[in-house]
Parts: structure tokens; C-alpha cells; sequence
């Protein structure tokens, strides 16, 4: 879901995230990434591949003033992106540089993290779905 969002953020196809994405957190992302510079939206794409490393940062199991059952997972991410972004992009870390065939041809890559939060609601005959209720690529949507 991380990667399927995140490149839809970058190319900017915002509409067929409705199903996925809060709609609070939607109205909030159609503002930011409409203001994004093209190579810090290039930077939102989170190949599956390029994913090095997962954690959950909490879980929460709680109801709401009408008994209904939510859980909420907050995941963060780092992954590799080959963006073209200035070398003084705070809140990055610069890592790699990836050599294909000879060493006069380098690719740059960069760390970035993400957090997204997934809730779903788990009361007797609730859809079975997840919905990404936050999303924070620091330093790139703020």
C-alpha cells in the first residue's frame, strides 16, 4: 500500500486515492502536493523494491464514543529514490552512490523516510478495509 500510494502522490493522481486515504488527509495532500516542486514529488515514489527497511511505530487498539473497534498501525519507511534534489535537502540522508558498467557513469541515490497510518475499523460487520489515515514524507511534504 506504501508504494502504491506514494507513486500515486508523485505523479500527482491524487482522485484514485479516495478509496485508500482518509478524506481529511486527501484534502490536505491536495494541497501540499499541488504546491511541490516536480523533484520533491519525484522524491514521494517508493519503489517496492527499493524499500530497505519497515517498522511499526505504534499500535493502537481503541473505540469510539459509539462502541465501534478501531485499530491503528503507524508504519515508517525508508527507501532509496534517485530524485534530483539539491545536496542541501535537510532532513535526507544522502547514502548511495550506485556504479552500473564503468565508474565515469554513477547514479545517486538518497534515504528518504515516510510514515503512513493505517486504521481499521474491526466492529461486528464492519468492511474489512484499511485506510491510510496519516501520511508524513518529512522534509519533502510539509
Amino acid at each position: 500500500a506504501f508504494s502504491v500510494v506514494s507513486k500515486l502522490l508523485s505523479q500527482h493522481k491524487l482522485d484514485l486515492l479516495d478509496e485508500l486515504v482518509s478524506a481529511e488527509v486527501l484534502q490536505v495532500l491536495k494541497e501540499k502536493i499541488s504546491l511541490l516542486p516536480d523533484n520533491h514529488r519525484d522524491a514521494l515514489a517508493a519503489d517496492i523494491d527499493a524499500i530497505m527497511y519497515t517498522t511499526e511505530g505504534d499500535v493502537r487498539i481503541y473505540y469510539d464514543d459509539d462502541g465501534r473497534k478501531f485499530v491503528s498501525i503507524l508504519m515508517r519507511f525508508w527507501y532509496l529514490n534517485g530524485a534530483s534534489l539539491p545536496d542541501e535537502v535537510p532532513g535526507e540522508t544522502k547514502v548511495f552512490q550506485i556504479v552500473f558498467g564503468d565508474e565515469s557513469t554513477k547514479e545517486k541515490r538518497r534515504l528518504f523516510t515516510a510514515n503512513y497510518e493505517f486504521q481499521r475499523e474491526f466492529t461486528e460487520g464492519a468492511k474489512p478495509d484499511w485506510t491510510i489515515t496519516r501520511i508524513e514524507h518529512p522534509r519533502l511534504l510539509e
